[in-house]
């Protein structure tokens, strides 16, 4: 029979209680092992480690290539923390990050800012479906700001608990009493050392910038405060997506007869426009006396475009009525296969106007936007025809656009608007320097296309390509345009 271990001294108490000395450690009860990790904080070595990355990436240095770079180092220290990473949000921040690596403007930065959010959301939930998802990273966005101004509110107690008397600071009161008068006295004679020995005096002299050392301290706590929610494991909780419903059409003052009637109004008069719009410029009938065709076509461009968005609205609002009269689906259909040829009209329009005045950046997102207008349209047509709810027309919308501007993230429309002015007999030299370095390239193919043309020696940004000065500003597009450049001669100024 083996004798029990006796302390000498124990309690008895605690003897016959000892099994706890041999226990297991154990994290929180009923907690899984792999989730007690997502309880803590932030990694500290990681933000630390990120802080020091931001400062070599973007102290005196302009953004570029460097912002792709730093938010890959967050999801990878965010995986870190989390302990795993997948190949789905990487590859999300990849196709995010992509039109920054082309070039950095206020398009692809939100692009590279959504990712990121949806990789992170996407790391730590890895099982969640694309509502959820969706859901999760609208909700860290919405508390993104919160959580960024969270440390410089003040909040209730700390003051109380800094002036609180404690052990800590005890301590460090007496260890201030035993050293402030030993150091004291050795700054005083090193003063007079440094008076009586220049060798001395040149090995301890400091050349500080005050003020660049305190805007650089301000960097990294503002780093540090723009990084630290972002590896923070805990996600708020999901916003509640509702049912997306469209307003009644009863608070609209609608009912089936008003509807009825007012599609065939519409259509009339849809009607009328059309077969004015196609007569002037398809078949090219006389303009009322005194009116060019650029004026025609400036008249009327944006207000068509803003009566097809006033037609798509009302094709909304109408369709619950659709099965209260047999007339009103074909009419609806007809309705929005009409304002689809008005977008057409109204880009005909356009284009001549820009035939006379030029290209701009105004004008060419129009063009665009009229584009996106038809399509919506076309979708609500199939809406309509397959009697599909709000929410798969307003998610394909959705998707329409972002998927637009994304692609529009990767066009270099400087060197589109720059080409197209170039070829004008008179062109605006005034907007053309106004595109940038990035029309560089229209330029040197059209000084090569037309040796005659001239442009004012005057500062115009449009002479000079795109200069990179290190690898943090690099961007595929002005990598492009610069190689273009030097493979090609650059046309001689006037003076």
């Amino acid at each position: 029979m083996t004798q029990p271990l006796l302390i000498p001294g124990l309690p008895r108490s605690l003897a016959r209680d000892g099994w706890w000395l041999d226990a297991p450690v154990a994290g929180p009860p009923d907690v899984p092992p792999g989730e007690a990790r997502a309880t803590r904080g932030p990694h500290w070595a990681g933000l630390a480690g990120l802080v020091a990355l931001a400062d070599l990436l973007f102290w005196h240095h302009a953004p570029g290539l460097s912002l792709a770079l730093f938010a890959f180092a967050i999801l990878g220290v965010a995986a870190a923390g989390c302990g795993r990473l997948s190949a789905r949000p990487l590859v999300l921040l990849v196709l995010a990050a992509a039109p920054v690596v082309e070039h950095l403007q206020a398009l692809s930065f939100a692009c590279l800012g959504l990712g990121l959010a949806g990789s992170l959301v996407w790391l730590r939930r890895p099982e969640a479906g694309t509502t959820e998802m969706l859901a999760l990273a609208a909700a860290f966005l919405r508390h993104l700001p919160g959580h960024w101004l969270a440390p410089l509110l003040p909040r209730a107690g700390v003051l109380a608990r800094i002036t609180r008397p404690s052990r800590a600071s005890q301590s460090a009161r007496k260890a201030l009493r035993d050293w402030a008068f030993p150091l004291a006295g050795s700054l005083v004679f090193l003063g007079l050392l440094m008076q009586a020995n220049p060798v001395l005096t040149q090995m301890l002299a400091l050349d500080l910038d005050l003020w660049s050392a305190l805007s650089r301290a301000a960097f990294w706590g503002a780093a540090a405060l723009f990084v630290a929610p972002l590896l923070s494991p805990e996600l708020p909780a999901p916003v509640p997506l509702s049912p997306i419903a469209l307003p009644g059409a009863a608070r609209l003052g609608l009912n089936p007869r008003s509807v009825l009637r007012a599609l065939v109004l519409f259509n009339a008069l849809i009607a009328l426009q059309s077969v004015t719009d196609l007569s002037i410029l398809v078949f090219g009938a006389a303009l009322p006396e005194g009116m060019s065709l650029a004026e025609y076509a400036h008249r009327g461009a944006y207000p068509l475009l803003a009566t097809a968005l006033l037609a798509g609205a009302f094709a909304l609002a109408a369709q619950p009525f659709l099965h209260e009269h047999r007339a009103i689906r074909p009419l609806l259909l007809l309705w929005l296969g009409q304002n689809m040829v008005l977008c057409g009209a109204a880009m005909l329009r356009l284009e001549h106007y820009i035939d006379t005045f030029g290209l701009t950046y105004l004008r060419l997102y129009a063009q665009i936007w009229m584009g996106l207008v038809a399509i919506g349209l076309g979708l609500v047509a199939v809406q309509t025809l397959r009697g599909r709810n709000a929410a798969w027309l307003l998610t394909r919308c959705a998707a329409l656009g972002l998927g637009t501007l994304y692609l529009c993230a990767f066009v270099n429309f400087a060197q589109i608007i720059a080409a197209q002015n170039l070829a004008r007999a008179n062109p605006d030299t005034d907007y053309i320097c106004s595109l940038g370095p990035m029309a560089h390239g229209a330029l040197l193919d059209a000084a090569r296309a037309n040796p005659g043309l001239r442009i004012e020696s005057r500062p115009c940004a449009i002479w000079v390509p795109p200069q990179t000065p290190g690898w943090r500003e690099w961007g595929v597009r002005s990598w492009r345009v610069a190689r273009y450049s030097a493979a090609m001669t650059t046309p001689e100024r006037t003076e």
